[in-house]
C-alpha cells in the first residue's frame, strides 16, 4: 500500500488544494494531509517594485524554501505518492482517477468523459479575473459585493457551462455521479456564497447535492480546522465582510 502525503495550503482558502483533495476523499484514500506555513501577500497588496537580479535571486531562495515543504515548482498542492511528488491539482486528479478506478471519477461513457476533461482544464487555464476579484475565502461574507464586468462575464459562463451538463446528465452532479469535474467546479460555488452572487434558480439542487456528498463534507469538517491566514482575513475585513466559521 503506498503512503500518500497531500501536502496543502490552509482548506480555508486553498482552492486549488480543495480540488486535489475532494477526488481522493471520495475514492476513500487512506491520504495523509500536512498544511504547510507559508509567508503569504494577498494579490490586493502592493508589491515592491524589483530589479531583474534582486526578483531572480529572491524567486530563487522562495523556491527552495518551498521546495524544502514539499513542493515541486513553489505551488501547493503537492501528493508526494512514497515520496514521489505529483503537482498540479488537476494532474492529482488523474492519478486518483486511475490509482481509484471504482470511485469512478470520469464519466464511463468516452464522450462525456472528454467533456469533463475539457470543462476541468477550461477550469484550470482559465476563470482568471473571478479568481483575482473574488479570491477564495470559505468562510468569510462580504456584503455588497458587485463583480465587474469581466468577471460578471466568466460567472455567467460557470452557470452557462452547469446548466449544460446538468440538462445533460440530468444530475445529480455535473456528469452523473459525483467526478473531478464538480471537484473542480465546486470551490467556485463557495466564492458565490462568498461575495453574496444569487445562483439561478435550477442550479440550487445542485448546490445543494454537492455540498451533501461526503468528501465535500469531510472536506469542511478539515477546513474548520484548518489555520487562519491573517493576511487573508484582513483582505475581507477591508472590503466590509466578516469571518464566519460555522460550528
Amino acid at each position: 500500500m503506498s503512503r500518500l502525503v497531500l501536502y496543502v495550503i490552509s482548506l480555508r482558502y486553498s482552492s486549488w488544494s480543495m480540488r486535489a483533495l475532494l477526488p481522493l476523499l471520495h475514492a476513500k484514500a487512506d491520504v495523509e494531509i500536512e498544511t504547510v506555513s507559508l509567508e503569504m501577500a494577498h494579490h490586493g497588496d502592493p508589491v515592491p517594485e524589483l530589479d531583474a537580479d534582486q526578483y531572480v535571486r529572491q524567486a530563487a531562495e522562495r523556491l527552495a524554501v518551498r521546495r524544502a515543504l514539499g513542493s515541486v515548482i513553489g505551488y501547493f498542492p503537492v501528493l508526494h505518492v512514497d515520496g514521489q511528488r505529483i503537482h498540479e491539482s488537476l494532474a492529482i486528479c488523474e492519478w486518483t482517477a486511475e490509482r481509484y478506478p471504482e470511485a469512478k471519477l470520469w464519466p464511463q461513457e468516452a464522450m462525456a468523459r472528454a467533456k469533463a476533461r475539457a470543462l476541468s482544464a477550461e477550469m484550470a487555464g482559465n476563470f482568471t479575473n473571478l479568481r483575482q476579484h473574488m479570491s477564495c475565502h470559505v468562510f468569510a461574507r462580504v456584503p455588497g459585493f458587485v463583480p465587474n464586468g469581466p468577471t460578471r462575464v466568466e460567472i455567467d459562463r460557470v452557470f452557462e457551462l452547469m446548466q449544460k451538463c446538468l440538462l445533460a446528465s440530468g444530475g445529480p452532479f455535473l456528469f452523473g455521479d459525483f467526478g473531478i469535474a464538480d471537484a473542480m467546479y465546486f470551490p467556485v460555488l463557495t466564492r458565490f456564497d462568498t461575495y453574496g452572487v444569487a445562483l439561478p434558480p435550477e442550479l440550487r439542487p445542485y448546490a445543494d447535492a454537492i455540498k451533501a456528498s461526503p468528501a465535500v463534507v469531510r472536506w469542511l469538517e478539515l477546513a474548520r480546522q484548518a489555520p487562519a491566514i491573517p493576511v487573508y482575513d484582513e483582505y475581507v475585513h477591508r472590503l466590509g465582510g466578516e469571518i464566519v466559521v460555522p460550528s
